[in-house]
C-alpha cells in the first residue's frame, strides 16, 4: 500500500480517547481520579489510554483510529522505526488494582506467533503511581529450583505461590517485565502501564476464585525459568532548564521518560518514531510553532499522540505545582 503524506496543516498531536474495562478486581480510582466512565459503581480495572483501535478526538483526524492512520500514512505520522512492525506497536495504561490481579505470564514475538498468530508478544513496564503501606507484586520465580512439569502440576494445585518471588514497591518505582516473566499487581497498588499492543495473558493462579480459566500448557510454555530475582528500580531524574528528566526504561520494544515540569520544557518527538505522552499529574498546555490546533489543554490522565519528528512545548498552568507527563517512543536517541 502507497502512504499518504501528512502535510504541515494537518500534522498535530492526536487526543485519544480512552477505552475503560470493567472487571472483578478494579476498583474506582479509574472514575473518581481520571473521570473514567462506566457504571455506578462498576470496578473498572483498565484504563487503555493508547492502542491500535484508539480513537481520535480532535482536528482533522476526528473519529478515525490510529490503526487506520497507521495503514493510510505511515512513516509519515508515525516514524521510519514504527515501519518495521505490521500494526501500531505499543499499548498505554493505567491499572488499579483494587483487589489481586491473577498471577500471569505473557508470551515473547516467536511464541504469541507460534501460538496465537499474533504478530507480538508481551513485554511491558509499570510506573507506581500509588501503592498502600505494606504493598507487593509478585514478580518472576524465586530461587526455589523448578522444571517446567513441577510448576505445570503447581498449577493444577493452586500451590504456584511457592515458586514465585514477592517484591515491595512503593510510588515512584520502576518495574521491568520481560516477556515470558510470572508476576502479579496486587492490592492497593495503581500503576501506569507502557507494553506492546498485545492482550495475550496466560493466566497462572487466581487466588482462589472460581470460573476462571487457568492457561497450564501455554503458561508454562511461556515462562521464562531464567528470568528469577528481578529487582524493582527507582531511578533519578537529570535537572534541565524548567523541568526534570528521569529515564524509566529503555528497551529494545520502547524507551519512556518522566518529565516533572516547574514552568516549561520544550521537547521534540524522535526522529524515527510517533511519541505518546500521558499526564499523570498537574495541568498545562501543549503548544508548537507548527500547528493551529495549539494549544490544546493538559489535565491528568489525558494522552496524546506526537507525529514523528515533531517540534512541541509543554507548559503548566501553575507553576506551583509539577506538571507530571511520561513519553515514550519505539526507539532511543530522543531529545
Amino acid at each position: 500500500m502507497n502512504k499518504e503524506t501528512v502535510s504541515a496543516i494537518t500534522k498535530y498531536p492526536l487526543r485519544l480517547e480512552p477505552y475503560v474495562k470493567e472487571v472483578v478486581w478494579g476498583g474506582r480510582w479509574l472514575a473518581n481520579k481520571l473521570g473514567r466512565k462506566g457504571a455506578e459503581r462498576a470496578n473498572l480495572g483498565e484504563s487503555w489510554e493508547a492502542y491500535s483501535n484508539s480513537i481520535i478526538i480532535n482536528g482533522d483526524f476526528c473519529g478515525e483510529k490510529l490503526a487506520e492512520l497507521f495503514d493510510t500514512y505511515g512513516a509519515s505520522l508515525f516514524g521510519a522505526a514504527a515501519m518495521s512492525y505490521p500494526k501500531f506497536p505499543l499499548l498505554v495504561k493505567f491499572i488499579d488494582a483494587h483487589q489481586n490481579l491473577s498471577v500471569q505470564v505473557h508470551p515473547d514475538d516467536a511464541m504469541a506467533q507460534r501460538l496465537e498468530n499474533y504478530p507480538f508478544g508481551k513485554t511491558e513496564f509499570w510506573y507506581v503511581i500509588e501503592a498502600k503501606e505494606g504493598a507487593e507484586i509478585c514478580y518472576s520465580l524465586n530461587d526455589i529450583s523448578a522444571s517446567r512439569e513441577e510448576l505445570a502440576e503447581a498449577i493444577r494445585r493452586d500451590d504456584l505461590l511457592r515458586f514465585v518471588q514477592r517484591t515491595p514497591v512503593k510510588k515512584g518505582d520502576v518495574v521491568f517485565l520481560p516477556a515470558g516473566t510470572v508476576h502479579a499487581l496486587t492490592e492497593g497498588i495503581i500503576v501506569y502501564e507502557l507494553q506492546q499492543d498485545c492482550d495475550i495473558t496466560y493466566r497462572l493462579y487466581d487466588w482462589g476464585r472460581v470460573g476462571r480459566e487457568m492457561h497450564v500448557e501455554k503458561g508454562v510454555q511461556a515462562i521464562d525459568l531464567t528470568s528469577r530475582n528481578f529487582k524493582v528500580s527507582h531511578t533519578e531524574g537529570v535537572r534541565h532548564e524548567g523541568y526534570w528528566a528521569t529515564e524509566l526504561v529503555d528497551c529494545d520494544f520502547f524507551t519512556a521518560t518522566l518529565w516533572q515540569i516547574e514552568k516549561q520544557a520544550q521537547l521534540k518527538a524522535a526522529p524515527r518514531s510517533f511519541t505518546l505522552l500521558t499526564v499523570l499529574g498537574g495541568e498545562g498546555e501543549i503548544r508548537s510553532p507548527t500547528d493551529e490546533f495549539m494549544p490544546q489543554p493538559l489535565n491528568k490522565g489525558d494522552t496524546l499522540l506526537i507525529p514523528t519528528d515533531m517540534d512541541y512545548e509543554l507548559d503548566t498552568k501553575d507553576s506551583s505545582y509539577l506538571l507530571e507527563i511520561i513519553g515514550s517512543w519505539l526507539e532511543t536517541g530522543h531529545r
